[in-house]
Formats: structure tokens, C-alpha cells, sequence
């Protein structure tokens, strides 16, 4: 809500992403709210979202998950791929396709990308993210780990942004801030609390079906990433079939490679 492979898929996004549609029509009119009335919408969406995920404790609980599922790009090309999330500000997104490895890491202030042909032993690629791509994954694992609490930042916060219909679907709208730079617009469906979708401030639309439980607490099954470059509209789909949560989770994954490892 949140995914590094994506990096692969959006790396030319990063310099030319725009805002993707998603077909969504403002609400009916509604009359201006106080401050006050925003904040209750605000923390009445925000109290149904996550009750619809599962209880606060079980929320609460969590400080490491591990998924393991399927990448399938848009042409249909298919990989597997492991996610690993742990707090504070540690993340590993792993994914096998057409014979390459490619491992994505944020090692809480810094962050490595090591792609290995499989067909070659010893031949691999390493680089560095730059700091606003270290900042952005940062904010992501924060952010799935809170379960849609208040980003825990010192901007942090939660904004009530009204109502929207969305591919003829009505939704409340909920922009969860981190910093001056980096949000996440959430698109959340009134009656379940379910979050329907979510864009980033790349512009980068991220909509999710089905659910699988762990741990008394439902994810998404199914993400499905879209993103509009130079080149036209790209996408894949994510989909997981386990999930472990607070399984044990050594740091030392984290960590930047030697050479040779």
C-alpha cells in the first residue's frame, strides 16, 4: 500500500509519471464543513477502514510481515516474488522473472538494488537509490505497517477530502500525508471500510481485490499497479497466497551485500 518490484516497471515513472485516471466523479454537492466536522468524517472513515482490516490489537501487534505470491506484468509475462516488511524502516521486495533475480532492500536510511542473471553465476548488478526514493520507500513501510493509522511523522496526518464516485462506485476520500512531498490518496468504500484504491504522489494507481487473512487481519489478494510513462500506460498485478505476520525476521537480510554474496 505498498511495493518495491514496482521500481523495475516505474523507474522511467519516477522522471515522467502523471496522474492516472480513475474515472472518478465528485460526489453531490455537499455543504462546506467546519474544521470541526472534517475532523469527525475524518476519524469516523478512518475507524471504519480499519475495523474492516480486523481488531486494534491484532493491528496493532504487528511489527514484521512476510508474503510470498505471483507477478504478473500487463503482456501476461509471469514471476514469483517475496515481500518482507519490518519495523522500523526495513523492506525487501525479491522477484524472479525470465531468469533475472531482482532484489529491492531499504535498510532503514539507505537503500540497494541488486539484479542477478540466474543463467550466469556471479553476474549481478548493483546500485543505490537516491534519497527521495530512500524517503518514499521509507513512507511506504511506515505506512503498511500502521494498518491506516496516522503516518508517524512529524507532518504527519490524515485529511478528510469528501466523497467521490469511482468507476460508478461511491467512496470516501482520504489523503494520508508524511511529509510536504510524499502522500497517499485513498479511495474507501462507505459501507465496508474496505479501501478500494489508492494513488501516490508519483501518480502511480494501485487498486485491490479479493482478500486473504493472517493473523485475524485481511490484506489484499490482489494488487493491481498501473502507471503512465513516455511509453503509455504499464501495469502488473501482485497477488499473495501467504502471508506470515512477527515471524522471525533477522535484520541482517537488510543489509548491503559484500562483493561476491
Amino acid at each position: 500500500m505498498i511495493i518495491s518490484r514496482l521500481k523495475t516497471l516505474c523507474s522511467i515513472a519516477f522522471l515522467f509519471s502523471s496522474a492516472l485516471s480513475l474515472h472518478a466523479q465528485d460526489g453531490e454537492p455537499v455543504p462546506e464543513l467546519s474544521d470541526a466536522e472534517r475532523a469527525q468524517k475524518k476519524d469516523e472513515a478512518v475507524e471504519l477502514a480499519r475495523s474492516y482490516l480486523g481488531a486494534e490489537k491484532a493491528l496493532d501487534g504487528v511489527s514484521s510481515i512476510k508474503m510470498d505470491g505471483v507477478l504478473v506484468y500487463g503482456n501476461g509475462a509471469s514471476g514469483t516474488v517475496e515481500a518482507y516488511y519490518k519495523s522500523p524502516n526495513y523492506h525487501q521486495f525479491i522477484s524472479v522473472f525470465q531468469g533475472t533475480k531482482e532484489t529491492s532492500t531499504l535498510d532503514r536510511n539507505e537503500a540497494w538494488r541488486k539484479i542477478e542473471d540466474l543463467r550466469t553465476p556471479n553476474s549481478y548488478t548493483m546500485s543505490f537509490y537516491e534519497p527521495d526514493d530512500v524517503r518514499h520507500l521509507a513512507a511506504t513501510v511506515s505506512d503498511y505497517l500502521s494498518f491506516l493509522k496516522t503516518p508517524p511523522t512529524r507532518k504527519g496526518r490524515i485529511e478528510y477530502l469528501g466523497t467521490s464516485v469511482v468507476d460508478g462506485q461511491d467512496t470516501i476520500v482520504l489523503l494520508y500525508i508524511h511529509s510536504d512531498r510524499i502522500w497517499f490518496r485513498r479511495y474507501i468504500d462507505p459501507e465496508t471500510g474496505r479501501v478500494l484504491h489508492m494513488v501516490n504522489d508519483k501518480g502511480i494507481v494501485f487498486s485491490y481485490e479479493g482478500e486473504i487473512e493472517a493473523g485475524g487481519i485481511k490484506f489484499p489478494e490482489r494488487t493491481i499497479v498501473r502507471v503512465v510513462t513516455q511509453y503509455g500506460q504499464q501495469s502488473m498485478e501482485i497477488s499473495f497466497s501467504n502471508i506470515v505476520l512477527n515471524g522471525p525476521m533477522d535484520a541482517e537480510r537488510f543489509r548491503v551485500p559484500s562483493a561476491g554474496e
